[in-house]
């Protein structure tokens, strides 16, 4: 059929081009876990460098009766420290005047972007201590609870101090995928042993939390470093493996720019370090990316 002449139509209207939905998608970005998960302290004040004290220990030895016992290496007692040296990370936004005046992205819109922007920089710079750690275990191919368990051993067996804190294992969305699957294919026992129900039915937490297994504690993210082929994951205590000295916050600058183009400038930076604390603490976990 032929179309009808001389219809007002939708076209012949001045119309909104564009109307905004009621529905906003949050940016597909990862969670932060790192900074909870370690020993922290605030920024030191008069110095960029603040040094972390390790106890050293003595030795005994069996003596003779009636024999001199000189002071010897075994009764000398040696601290030593390691160093955190602060820096910053920042990032700048420059907001026209135009979406200033007419926009809808607002200055707490860009200071909650710019927060969340470091967070994710600091907790990657957290994650990437992992290929430091001296003791390490590599998956054959896929990561294993065996392999889990075998960095447990590994952190045990260096004496690390207050044992019947859980350790946490950081792994990739991979890791954790590999470990539910063993869990999963292990048998039906499964289903009805709590500790591993609370690794394949627990949702993961805003903090990366995806459940425990025993006394380990299981966190799942990404931006790992990766080496050879294999995601460096770990498996560590929060206490004693690493540490960060944290400002209390971002801080952010704002200035309204005319030469340089007509817009308003966000300025945000934070002050920080993280840093290996003892490396025998913690156990890298190498699978297959």
């Amino acid at each position: 059929m032929a179309a009808v002449s001389n219809i007002t139509e939708f076209g012949n209207g001045v119309n909104v081009t564009d109307v905004l939905a009621a529905g906003i998608s949050p940016a597909l970005v990862k969670s932060n876990c790192m900074m909870a998960l370690m020993y922290t302290e605030s920024l030191p004040q008069g110095s960029m460098t603040a040094k972390l004290t390790k106890r050293g220990s003595l030795s005994a030895a069996s003596l003779a009766e009636a024999t001199a016992l000189a002071p010897d290496a075994n009764g000398e007692l040696t601290d030593t420290s390691v160093s955190a040296t602060i820096a910053k990370c920042a990032v700048v936004s420059g907001v026209s005047v135009e979406q200033g005046q007419f926009g809808n992205i607002t200055a707490d819109r860009i200071a909650a972007e710019h927060g969340a922007a470091i967070g994710r920089f600091v907790d990657n710079d957290a994650l990437s201590l992992f290929s430091g750690l001296s003791t390490s275990v590599t998956s054959t191919n896929v990561l294993t609870i065996d392999d889990v368990m075998l960095g447990q051993f590994n952190i045990f067996a260096s004496e690390c101090p207050n044992k019947e804190v859980p350790l946490k294992a950081v792994l990739s969305h991979r890791g954790h995928y590999n470990i539910k699957k063993e869990i999963v294919n292990s048998g039906a026992s499964v289903w009805t042993n709590q500790s591993f129900l609370d690794i394949l039915a627990g949702a993961p937490q805003s903090n990366c939390y995806v459940g425990s297994l025993g006394p380990i504690d299981f966190y799942a993210t990404s931006g790992h470093a990766t080496s050879g082929g294999d995601t460096v994951q770990a498996i560590f205590h929060p206490m004693w493996a690493f540490a960060g000295f944290f400002a209390p916050a971002p801080i952010t600058w704002v200035k309204e720019k005319g030469a340089e183009g007509f817009y308003t400038e966000y300025a945000t930076y934070f002050f920080y370090d993280v840093l290996e604390f003892n490396d025998l603490c913690g156990v890298k976990l190498l699978s297959d990316t």
